[in-house]
């Protein structure tokens, strides 16, 4: 079976003079309507309330494939059987037992080495499934079609899927239908993944009847015939009549990252359902509601994608959500309304962080499910339009030292030790040195942060930068002018290419704590620091002007390479680096270390934190913070993989090392030709990382606003703009008035 790798990244955008607001109270742009936290009384009551649906106990070689609902409004879930290479259906009865029957209609002798793609029940009441056959060599998709509730079947005949739909250099593909509906009248409505932003529709004939402009990434549904749709710019819900051909309705939407499911009502009104909850437009309206607010389920996961929505079979404000999850498979969640519940839960703590966290998102989203009557309010100060971090920073330390702000702060960007200097944040070693003691959180990573004693904060996930180079140059990385003189003594570039803005991030991270200790310039060393990264750039070699002036990614972006590992393998440089945040970043550094039989290890036992928390000392409701605080260091939060970082409990990481996925493949190419590809690591490898994981003791601090200025320094005398004691004094004029503020 195939399986898709999705990652997210929810963006939230809040204004941080309101530490203690919701999520969100006014979506202008869309014209939302949605009760905030502060507008809600304790005599209110009444909000939803979700409930998992659990999906039919199998046998371990069956996995869940579809969760749909049939005409009579019964859902059936659809699973293969690997062993005995078939597909089976159950049916949920209103008792809520599920009924074992079989599908034949997807077992014939036709379909034997065929994969399911998508499968859907037509606005026509039929059974409609798209197929591949991936052992063919071009694969070939086929649609089929039961007439008889999936007792038996029949090829739709339709010449499109036998015509090339990508022809390469050595390969042909053929279409391949990913998603499908079916209008009333019997027209096929298809999703081919090599027709971008298209949907086709075909007659059972296989005769074409034209194409829809849309997104093709959202999902689309079919509801008589009709097609709604996201526009192909996406920024709107479309109405596609397919009778006359044209769009006779468009709804302004916001688009969230983790999907959008659609369900129509039979009075008209139109129902989606995304990461923010369920929305609601009346036939007549102008105004999306919210019913089902998305900060306070579990449809605020990043790691969920929503698959369908549909109304309740006997109460229209009723909801079922169907949701995939990496890792985990389908689930089916019902959403009740339940007007005894507080309409806000009144046990509510805030979590304050310069940028959204995958991993707090998810978390956030687990623990409100576990205990309903509390709530998190996730302020998020910085969005995709960013701004003046200082702004944001000097807005929060007033907050701070006033014994105000929130509950709980993600440190990232932040100057945590000041914090910790000025008596703002708590020590919660009560909460974490009982999960060192037993072993559930990595005792490398938590003796970094342990000062006396104390605990002041921690991160929920890391990074390992990897060296791969000579056993020279793994044993010289311990300074950079050692580092530097083992590069000039090969008679090669330390590294292919680089952008100085980057070049200049990565080695003040590394080296930072040479020149900068206790708080204070070290003039010297500084000045030592400057030649040697002089020296490492003349090593490497020129660059223009306009490298010089591009801009690069946050700090999350550190020792994230080039990719350009060719010159490597070519042996026409020494090394290259990159950032581990998880398994699939390993792939090319232990294939590329194979390729050229050189080493590999971590840089200097350091490790980059992130998601790093801390307690404001001044909380409100310190046991509910407490209580999320320990929550975030489970397993069930930490064995999501959410692509940012690696867990810091000890079994989550073990899951994660012993995992084989031999799906993946990744490769890179340059201007030349010149490719390199690798596949997942194996049982050596992935051991070897665990072992470098676990010893990691050197957590790699970020002051964001310090190295900003440092950074803009350093970048003008690299540059040739400025002398070397020029530099020195316009640095240590500006980091004593940073430190005078």
């Amino acid at each position: 079976m195939k399986k898709k790798l999705l990652a997210y990244l929810l963006l939230l955008v809040l204004a941080v003079s309101s530490l203690y607001g919701c999520s969100s109270t006014k979506q202008e742009d869309n014209k939302t309507i949605k009760k905030s936290a502060d507008a809600t009384t304790e005599e209110e009551k009444g909000r939803y309330i979700e409930y998992p649906v659990a999906l039919p106990e199998m046998p371990s070689s069956e996995t869940p494939t579809r969760v749909v609902r049939n005409k009579e409004k019964q859902f059936e879930t659809y699973s293969y059987d690997t062993e005995k290479s078939s597909y089976k259906r159950y049916i949920l009865k209103a008792d809520q037992t599920w009924e074992t029957g079989e599908a034949g209609w997807l077992n014939s002798k036709d379909l034997k080495g065929y994969t399911l793609n998508t499968l859907c029940i037509g606005e026509d009441g039929n059974l409609y499934a798209a197929l591949t056959n991936y052992n063919n060599d071009p694969s070939s998709c086929k649609l089929y079609k039961s007439s008889d509730n999936g007792l038996t079947s029949a090829e739709i005949p339709l010449t499109y899927l036998t015509e090339p739909a990508y022809t390469g250099d050595d390969q042909t593909f053929y279409p391949y239908i990913e998603k499908m509906q079916v209008l009333k009248d019997g027209t096929l409505v298809l999703s081919d993944m090599w027709k971008s932003n298209t949907l086709l529709l075909y007659s059972q004939e296989g005769k074409a009847l034209g194409t829809v402009p849309i997104d093709s990434q959202k999902s689309f549904i079919a509801a008589d015939n009709t097609i709604i749709a996201a526009s192909d710019n996406s920024s709107q819900i479309i109405f596609y009549d397919a009778l006359t051909g044209k769009i006779t309705k468009t709804l302004d939407y916001t688009f969230q990252p983790n999907g959008v499911a659609y369900a129509l009502r039979s009075d008209g009104t139109l129902l989606t359902g995304d990461s923010e909850g369920i929305h609601r437009m009346l036939s007549e309206g102008t105004l999306w509601e919210i019913p089902v607010d998305g900060s306070i389920t579990s449809m605020s996961m990043p790691s969920r994608y929503i698959e369908n929505v549909y109304v309740g079979e006997l109460d229209p404000e009723d909801y079922y959500c169907v949701f995939s999850e990496s890792n985990i498979g389908l689930s089916l969640i019902h959403y009740v309304y339940d007007k005894e519940a507080s309409a806000v839960p009144q046990n509510q703590i805030t979590l304050y962080s310069l940028r959204e966290n995958a991993t707090i998102r998810q978390a956030i989203s687990l623990f409100q499910q576990k205990n309903p009557d509390s709530r998190i309010n996730y302020v998020v100060a910085m969005g995709n339009e960013g701004g003046n971090l200082s702004d944001y920073i000097r807005a929060l330390n007033t907050e701070l030292l006033a014994g105000n702000g929130a509950d709980i702060i993600l440190l990232d960007g932040l100057p945590a030790q000041s914090y910790i200097d000025k008596g703002v944040l708590a020590d919660i070693s009560d909460v974490l040195k009982p999960l060192t003691e037993d072993g559930r959180l990595l005792s490398n990573i938590a003796e970094s942060y342990t000062k006396d004693g104390a605990i002041y904060q921690m991160p929920i996930r890391f990074a390992i930068p990897l060296i791969i180079g000579p056993p020279e140059v793994l044993t010289s990385i311990s300074s950079l002018s050692t580092l530097i003189d083992t590069a000039e003594g090969s008679g090669k570039p330390f590294m292919d290419s680089y952008i100085p803005e980057k070049l200049v991030n990565d080695f003040l991270a590394l080296y930072g704590e040479d020149f900068f200790k206790d708080n204070k310039l070290s003039e010297d060393d500084f000045k030592e620091f400057l030649e040697n990264i002089k020296r490492l750039t003349d090593n490497i070699g020129k660059i223009s002007k306009e490298e010089y002036d591009q801009t690069v990614a946050p700090e999350s972006y550190l020792f994230r390479s080039s990719m350009n590992y060719v010159p490597l393998t070519a042996g026409k440089t020494l090394a290259v680096y990159a950032q581990i945040s998880d398994i699939t970043d390993s792939m090319m550094p232990f294939a590329l270390a194979k390729e050229t039989n050189l080493a590999y290890s971590s840089l200097n036992n350091t490790f980059l934190p992130s998601g790093i928390i801390g307690l404001n000392k001044a909380s409100k409701n310190p046991e509910t913070a407490k209580a999320f605080l320990e929550f975030l260091f489970t397993e069930e939060v930490q064995s999501a993989n959410l692509y940012d970082g690696l867990p810091v409990n000890s079994t989550s990481l073990k899951k994660w090392t012993d995992e084989v996925n031999d799906d993946i493949m990744v490769g890179y190419s340059d201007q030349e030709g010149n490719d390199f590809t690798a596949v997942w690591p194996d049982k050596k490898d992935r051991h070897n990382l665990y072992q470098i994981a676990t010893q990691v003791n050197k957590p790699i601090t970020i002051n964001q606003q310090l190295n900003d200025i440092l950074k803009e320094q350093i970048l003008s005398f690299l540059k040739g703009d400025t002398g070397l004691a020029e530099t020195v004094n316009a640095v240590k004029s500006k980091v004593n008035t940073y430190l005078s503020e």
